[in-house]
């Protein structure tokens, strides 16, 4: 028989010690109402993977995608507020009812490249942070969507489609836009898409290429026409006391986190709308990238009142937003 010497067992517990990782000292939740297969997912996980590693584990936050924390993205800016979620993926234009400021990066035309939806976060920082700052939260990042484009069951071949269609609208400003091109738009989270499009109750969807391959909206919606007419924004918000409960060290490491998905994420944006593509192609659904010049300059022009609506909204500083926008946009 052999028997281990104290000095044995010791060498045995440190070396078992150091084999096993460092258990965290703080879990978060992190909720988003968007399946886990998405673009916004992509920019969760990647923040999660960089906190525990820029904390050695002593952060973990949990993740909760397709709504499964019980919440959709209307709930979360309250919810955050008040620490039933510790930090939330939201849709941004589902938080024009909290402040206007939120609705400008849904504009129809007014930010249709990457570089101008950029500009436009980093002129619009300052304000996120003030909002967010109000309602004891704190601005982390923003993640892209693929530009916007309208899901139908038939072909989009001019403006006239457009007449009664009772089409799903994410946000205010698309709302706006839709019924003064003459459509019936309803604003509809997305959780409620499929069982709104089951139920016949709408006839078209307003979202992104990827948006629709995530949820299979061309088993409903064969056709896909690519208006491009906006970059829509998730942010990315953390409740102010879960993030002054950490040490000063675990603080840098979620703001480093937050910059280096920022960095990430935009940088992956025109690989991943190549990618859809391809993914639309396989699933076989109809796409039109170059739409009809008509019904482009309709959508244009019904546009100009969403945006005049949201400068009485904001006053004064709403047109400082936009010059200051402009010229970063050069």
């Amino acid at each position: 028989m052999t028997y281990s010497t104290p000095a044995h067992m010791a060498a045995v517990v440190f070396v078992a010690a150091i084999a096993l990782p460092a258990s965290a000292e703080t879990t978060f939740n992190l909720a988003n109402e968007y399946q886990d297969t998405t673009f916004a997912a992509v920019a969760d996980h990647f923040f999660i993977d960089r906190v525990a590693e820029l904390t050695n584990g002593s952060v973990k936050i949990d993740y909760y995608p397709g709504g499964s924390l019980g919440f959709k993205s209307v709930d979360h800016f309250d919810s955050v507020g008040d620490g039933a979620i510790d930090i939330a993926d939201t849709f941004i234009g589902q938080l024009s009812g909290i402040n206007p400021v939120f609705s400008l990066p849904s504009m129809p035309f007014l930010a249709t490249t990457k570089e101008k939806a950029l500009a436009l976060e980093a002129t619009l920082r300052p304000h996120y942070d003030s909002v967010f700052g109000d309602a004891n939260q704190m601005y982390l990042f923003s993640t892209p969507w693929p530009p916007s484009g309208i899901w139908t069951g038939e072909a989009l071949e001019s403006s006239e489609a457009l007449a009664g269609m009772k089409v799903r609208v994410a946000d205010v400003t698309s709302m706006q836009t839709f019924k003064e091109a003459g459509a019936n738009p309803l604003q509809i989270s997305w959780a409620d898409v499929v069982p709104q499009l089951s139920a016949n109750a709408i006839d078209a969807v307003i979202s992104s290429a990827e948006g629709g391959t995530n949820i299979k909206l061309g088993e409903f919606l064969p056709y896909y026409t690519a208006v491009d007419y906006v970059i829509p924004v998730n942010v990315v918000h953390m409740n102010r006391d879960a993030y002054d409960g950490l040490t000063e060290a675990e603080q840098g490491a979620i703001m480093q986190a937050a910059a280096d998905t920022s960095e990430f994420i935009w940088g992956k944006l025109e690989e991943r709308l190549s990618n859809t593509y391809d993914d639309l192609a396989a699933l076989k659904v109809n796409v039109q990238r170059e739409p009809n010049a008509e019904l482009m300059a309709t959508l244009e022009a019904a546009s100009a009142g969403a945006l005049e609506d949201w400068k009485e909204k904001m006053g004064p500083e709403g047109q400082e937003i936009l010059d200051t926008y402009a010229a970063a946009a050069k």
